[in-house]
């Protein structure tokens, strides 16, 4: 059975509609801004609300633990009730429960709530931020997905992970400009942002040709060892990541003796550093070269592997730029390859489904990172680095053993 909606499949030559490709890139923009500035402004602004490493991890866990639950059931909701309508509730949550949360922080900053009740109350909002936001990720990819080709979809793919990493610059940026007017300037700055995502999406966005059939759907079609493989491997991808990234605000501090306003300056600037780099790698290499996941991975992880080792042991600040920016070199390839891959593994009939499932071992990452990241942190400054390091380097191994998508595949 065929769903027909507003809008064809994928334009004429099997790519996205112009439109559809600003408003769904714009959209990741917001998300990657959402998730990036939170992880450069809350170790710092963390302890001045009395909290300590692991009480921080703890909070940006709890995201994590609320998208591995819901991102399958947010896949599974487009394919019965619209992408769109699922990227609306998406956007929607996202605005209100950042409104909420920064508004939770003045009220701790301003002594109304006590450090334990703060801490409580940060942990619910984070929950249901991510409960809600949590849905803009699988529809996107999902209509990503229905509205492109096989030959033209590692393309797509590498436009969405090209805005998610320019959102991954302006996040951070967006934490060092406005932190100097007051600890949360920013997060009401990415609020308004996201009130201009709710109303692209409202206005410009519509339904795609979706192909349906319900024999062919479901979970258990979906569950191969090619596709257990791809998302193992990315779920691993984003654990060593947010394990490092969650960790680096503590390391400026204590390595070169920032305080909290020039700690996250400074780490939105390595976070850009790292961020441009992925950009340049997703936006205008990726989509030329026709590569193969597993080429992908094998390419860009050693060199992300590098740079973490080079931002664990830098002597100076400069140095740590330089190893963010590569390990934004090659970790920028990590990304489109899972995604890519995980689409292609699925099938037609399950982009939705797949997307869920993808959206959830991401989530798993993004829970335990940040767990595992400060509890390490605790233990020596450099266990984070060297576990994310490992970590890259399982992924070049499961990547060369394990079942996963061909170059041929890629073109179609």
């Amino acid at each position: 059975m065929t769903d027909t909606g507003d809008t064809p499949a994928a334009a004429g030559d099997g790519s996205l509609p112009k439109v559809t490709a600003l408003v769904l890139a714009y959209g990741m923009l917001i998300s990657a801004i959402g998730n990036n500035f939170l992880i450069t402004i809350l170790p710092p602004l963390g302890r001045e609300m009395d909290l300590g490493e692991f009480q921080v991890g703890v909070i940006l866990a709890v995201g994590g633990a609320f998208m591995l639950i819901t991102g399958p059931f947010w896949g599974r909701m487009s394919e019965n009730i619209g992408r769109k309508k699922v990227i609306m509730l998406g956007s929607v949550g996202y605005v209100l429960t950042t409104a909420i949360f920064a508004f939770t922080i003045d009220l701790r900053l301003a002594g109304a709530l006590s450090a334990s009740v703060g801490f409580i109350a940060l942990i619910a909002i984070r929950g249901l931020y991510s409960l809600t936001s949590g849905a803009i990720y699988p529809a996107t990819m999902a209509m990503v997905g229905d509205m492109t080709s096989r030959e033209k979809r590692a393309g797509g793919v590498a436009m969405i992970s090209a805005a998610w990493g320019f959102g991954s610059v302006i996040g951070p940026a967006i934490a060092a400009m406005f932190s100097s007017l007051s600890p949360t300037a920013p997060f009401y700055v990415v609020t308004v942002m996201g009130v201009a995502m709710v109303g692209f999406y409202f206005f410009y966005l519509q339904e795609p040709v979706r192909h349906r059939e319900p024999e062919k759907t479901g979970f258990r079609h979906i569950i191969t060892p090619k596709v257990l493989s791809v998302v193992s491997g990315f779920a691993l991808l984003i654990l060593g990541n947010v394990s490092m990234m969650v960790c680096l605000g503590f390391h400026f501090q204590d390595t070169f003796g920032f305080d909290t306003a020039q700690t996250a300056r400074n780490v939105g600037i390595a976070l850009m550093a790292s961020a441009f780099m992925q950009i340049i790698i997703q936006v205008g290499i990726i989509p030329r070269l026709k590569w193969s996941p597993r080429r992908m991975i094998n390419t860009g992880m050693p060199v992300a592997m590098i740079g973490a080792l080079v931002v664990m042991s830098a002597p100076s600040f400069t140095v740590a730029v330089g190893g963010m920016m590569l390990f934004g070199l090659g970790g920028g390839a990590g990304w489109p390859a899972y995604m890519t891959a995980s689409s292609l593994a699925a099938g037609i009939h399950n982009q939705g489904g797949m997307a869920g499932l993808t959206s959830a071992f991401q989530a798993a990452g993004f829970m335990i990172g940040p767990i595992i990241g400060t509890l390490a942190y605790q233990v020596d400054g450099s266990y984070p680095f060297i576990m994310c390091a490992s970590l890259l380097f399982v992924t070049i191994i499961m990547a060369n053993t394990l079942p996963m998508p061909t170059a041929d595949e890629v073109s179609g």
